[in-house]
């Protein structure tokens, strides 16, 4: 993956109500990528996506390996919806969908209705390194990281309890606050510190025994690139640097990540 790979939205995606799985978000996120926010994004203009860059763009046991994982992913995300905050009118992420077999790839067209969210941004909008979102295992760490990163330059967000269930659309799931806390914002919360380059911690705000909101304190963290150079492996390392250990031994190759840390 594209280290330099930014996700730019319009805010106004950024608290709108919807829920995409992980794979979902990833296709979505590595096609937003590909768009230049400064220019015009016609209807007619899709992004193509290869089964390869969607492995990149996570790294756990769960990732879709074939298209035909991918293809059922993209037949899924065809039908999901997104209801932009005030405007009280759902809207589909995509209107077209290409499937590419021979080339391992599927092409995607955003809704007309979502494409100023996306291109000739020239304020309210947020953006980050596609690469920060790379390790979370949950759609909700994305959901929570963007909300945060919305608010980079202050550091520190209150959010309505209710208004947060909501736009992630669990209002219905997790009627026990103290569930919601435990099996959403918490491990979000762990993953976002653990992966990304923000520090987090959150506290709640009460009216009488009851949490109304959510209080998060961040702030910029250094990335830790050299422990994630400790776990890679040899097949990550040579797809890496192919210029770099084409023809070299596996020998030759384990000294070349030595040196690299």
């Amino acid at each position: 993956m594209n280290q330099n790979l930014v996700v730019v939205k319009g805010n106004q995606i950024i608290q709108a109500s919807y829920r995409l799985t992980l794979v979902e978000q990833r296709i979505i996120l590595g096609c937003i990528a590909k768009i230049d926010s400064t220019e015009k994004l016609s209807e007619t203009q899709g992004f193509t996506i290869h089964v390869s860059e969607i492995r990149d763009l996570v790294s756990n046991s769960k990732t879709p390996s074939s298209y035909s994982e991918i293809k059922e992913a993209v037949d899924r995300l065809y039908n999901r919806t997104i209801t932009i905050d005030g405007e009280g009118s759902e809207r589909r992420w995509i209107y077209e969908k290409k499937y590419n077999k021979n080339e391992g790839s599927v092409t995607l067209y955003f809704s007309p209705t979502l494409i100023p969210y996306l291109s000739q941004l020239k304020g309210n909008f947020t953006k980050y390194r596609l690469e920060w979102v790379k390790k979370f295992s949950s759609p909700h760490s994305i959901r929570l990281y963007e909300l945060l990163v919305q608010w980079q330059s202050k550091g520190e967000r209150e959010v309505a309890l209710d208004w947060l269930k909501n736009i992630l659309e669990l209002s219905d799931k997790y009627p026990r606050t103290n569930n919601f806390i435990q099996r959403v914002i918490k491990p979000s919360i762990a993953e976002i510190n653990q992966h990304s380059n923000l520090k987090v911690v959150f506290g709640t705000r009460k009216a009488g025994k009851t949490i109304t909101h959510l209080q998060f304190k961040f702030d910029i963290q250094e990335p830790q690139r050299a422990k994630e150079r400790e776990v890679l492996t040899i097949d990550q390392f040579v797809r890496q640097n192919p210029g770099l250990t084409k023809g070299k031994s596996e020998l030759e190759v384990r000294k070349m990540m030595l040196k690299s840390k």
